[in-house]
């Protein structure tokens, strides 16, 4: 069966199966590229205009070489984005938190209770043989599960998924940087989690949203018919390399008409990820197919499932396939139509940055026309110098000889005179800048230009209004976020093995680490650790000492002021935090909750007594039961020997 196969499988299909299947690949996906044309134009529109590349034709309106100026709002933004949201989603080392579902009280042995007979918590025996109290004075149960181990152990996977990404993928913390420079522009990026034995697990890749392909119609990943990768800059060699590893198909690549090109010229490679039907059971089955664009040939055919995705009926049947996940997809702005593709600034910018250096190349065209001069001069004015008749250039300084009288020469030579440029011209671009600036979220509070005059609430107000564009993108991210992290989790429970384990041990260096129990997900969930409401210092400080001017609030009112005074300090991102705290104080026991204890332990006593008691008595019934069967023993060895004798002497008589 194909379909259980692992690796290149593609030696199973005839030369004429490839040939269609290839075909189908690259007509699949030049069709899809072509449904998101006018969004892929804008896109790579956007990205030259952040990069501030230089157009390839120079303006011959209203004369050669006039201004050109492209402003640079869509580059401002671009930078602004990415200080503001990298160092919210790379917090030093730390990106993952694992936090718990559910309750993490613990769970104690349960014992049932001799009087009413239901089921109560086992106290702690010490050794002295009394029960164990706490510092409040309460019975300490016997623990099957202790208060806090799943806390401990989604601290441990935190730190072990935190060194997979930051010291086990060298490329991740890079690739996010770059991911978060171009998804303003672009709209949409994606990232490949998936796992390579040859290069230590888990691997990681930014892929450009222009380099991933999907029917625009799509609403998610998961969804998709079909996901073509583009794997541009292929050269023949590194093919070749791969056909001897056994990792491609060893087919032959030379180009049927080399006029414009060469056969060592480098390939482009499509891997689409689609369904099939291979093993002609009516269900069509995920696979990776890996094709070279010029000549439809397939080099690879793999599964994308495995034997834990296959779900069956009772009959035995196969009824659906789950199929591998690679891609996690970080979007911008949603389509305002539903596309798959989300749009980025450059979209929402295009009409406006038209406007904006229009306006611009305009007032800089007025202002050098008003500087250059010119005008005209008659044709009696002789001026010096044979060829100069009608043209003289001064240098700043420089006085030239003419040869005509002053009058003469002022009554000769016409200024052209130039209308001065509209105030409505600054008008209209300063409403338009304003615009743009609502759109990018750009705002002079956040970017520090604007005054500082204000007072603090003030001015943490208008930080956090100028936010709320920015805000809504965080969440958006911090939400792709959680699902690489899930992603990059199950890959390791899923592919890790006994290299992950071992590596799990030696990074937590903890007794209690188990790598299978411990990468269980039923109970816990992998989100950032940042939050995407707070993404600025500032709005973290603040945050700290609001926490901070509750404390003596919390203490009058029996609240715990050591955990106010540890979550002001991860406000402030501060490091070994433990080490700052206090230690935590024991509280002086209740007397309520002391007569209570008192009367549980008495409770308890009485009930070991009462149970020594029938315990006792049961023991005097068992031995006076003994008793009575010898005595009623003896009393029937007694009878008999009596008959006996009597028997006896009767047969002597």
């Amino acid at each position: 069966m194909l379909a259980g196969q692992q690796g290149n499988f593609a030696h199973a299909l005839t030369a004429a199966e490839l040939a269609k299947l290839g075909v189908s690949v690259v007509d699949d996906y030049r069709r899809d590229k072509e449904a998101r044309k006018e969004w892929e134009e804008v896109a790579e529109a956007a990205l030259k205009s952040a990069a501030q590349d230089k157009g390839k034709e120079d303006k011959t309106t209203p004369w050669p070489n006039a201004s050109n100026v492209h402003f640079p709002l869509l580059t401002s933004a671009a930078l602004q984005f990415n200080a503001r949201m990298y160092p919210a989603v790379v917090k030093g080392d730390e990106a993952v938190l694992c936090k718990v579902i559910g309750s993490d009280l613990g769970k104690p042995v349960m014992s049932p209770n001799p009087i009413h007979g239901a089921m109560q918590p086992m106290p702690e025996i010490g050794p002295d043989g009394q029960p164990v109290t706490g510092p409040d004075g309460q019975l300490q149960p016997q623990w099957l599960v202790p208060p806090g181990a799943k806390a401990k152990r989604a601290r441990r996977v935190s730190d072990y998924l935190n060194t997979v990404l930051f010291y086990r993928m060298p490329d991740w913390e890079e690739d996010t940087d770059a991911l978060l420079m171009q998804l303003p522009v672009v709209g949409c990026v994606f990232r490949k989690i998936w796992h390579d034995p040859t290069k230590g697990g888990v691997q990681s890749a930014m892929v450009p949203a222009l380099r991933l392909i999907v029917p625009d119609n799509t609403r998610s990943l998961s969804d998709a018919p079909r996901i073509t990768e583009e794997i541009p800059d292929v050269f023949p060699f590194q093919i070749r390399q791969a056909q001897r590893e056994g990792r491609y198909l060893d087919v032959d690549l030379s180009l049927p008409d080399p006029e414009n090109t060469s056969d060592d010229d480098p390939r482009l490679l499509l891997e689409q990820h689609r369904l099939i039907d291979l093993d002609d059971d009516g269900l069509e089955e995920p696979y990776i197919v890996t094709v070279d664009h010029k000549t439809n040939q397939v080099l690879r055919i793999e599964a994308n499932f495995d034997d834990g995705d296959i779900e069956r009926d009772r009959g035995g049947k196969v009824i659906r396939i789950k199929r591998g996940q690679f891609y996690i997809k970080f979007g911008m702005f949603p389509h305002p139509e539903g596309k798959f593709y989300d749009i980025g600034l450059g979209h929402l910018l295009k009409q406006l940055g038209g406007v904006i250096d229009t306006a611009i190349n305009q007032l800089m065209d007025a202002g050098t026309a008003q500087t250059a001069g010119g005008g005209f001069i008659g044709s009696g004015v002789r001026l010096q110098g044979r060829g100069n008749r009608g043209v003289i250039r001064l240098a700043p300084g420089e006085y030239k000889t003419v040869e005509v009288s002053g009058d003469n020469l002022r009554s000769a030579i016409v200024e052209r005179t130039l209308p001065n440029v509209s105030p409505v011209t600054f008008q209209t671009l300063e409403m338009i800048m304003g615009a743009a600036r609502d759109i990018t979220g750009a705002k002079d509070v956040i970017t520090g230009e604007a005054s500082n005059t204000g007072q603090v609430g003030t001015t943490l107000a208008l930080i956090e209004q100028g936010l709320q564009v920015f805000n809504a993108v965080a969440k958006r991210i911090f939400r792709s976020l959680k699902d690489e992290y899930e992603l990059v989790a199950e890959t390791v429970r899923k592919y890790g093995g006994e290299v992950a384990a071992r590596d799990y041990l030696n990074v937590l260096d903890d007794p209690d680490a188990d790598f299978v129990k411990d990468f269980n997900s039923e109970d816990m969930d992998i989100r950032p650790i940042s939050d995407p409401s707070a993404v600025t210092r500032i709005q973290k400080m603040s945050r700290a000492q609001y926490l901070q001017s509750t404390i003596p609030i919390l203490a009058s009112v029996g609240g715990d002021p050591r955990e106010a005074l540890r979550r002001s300090y991860e406000a402030a991102d501060l490091e070994d935090i433990d080490k700052l705290l206090p230690p935590p104080k024991p509280q002086p026991p209740d007397p309520m909750a002391e007569a209570a204890r008192q009367a549980q332990v008495q409770l308890l006593i009485n009930n070991a007594a009462k149970s020594q008691a029938q315990a006792d008595k049961t023991s005097a019934d068992a031995a006076e039961t003994i008793l009575d069967a010898q005595k009623k023993k003896y009393e029937l060895e007694h009878q008999a020997m009596a008959d006996g004798a009597r028997a006896a002497t009767l047969d002597h008589i």
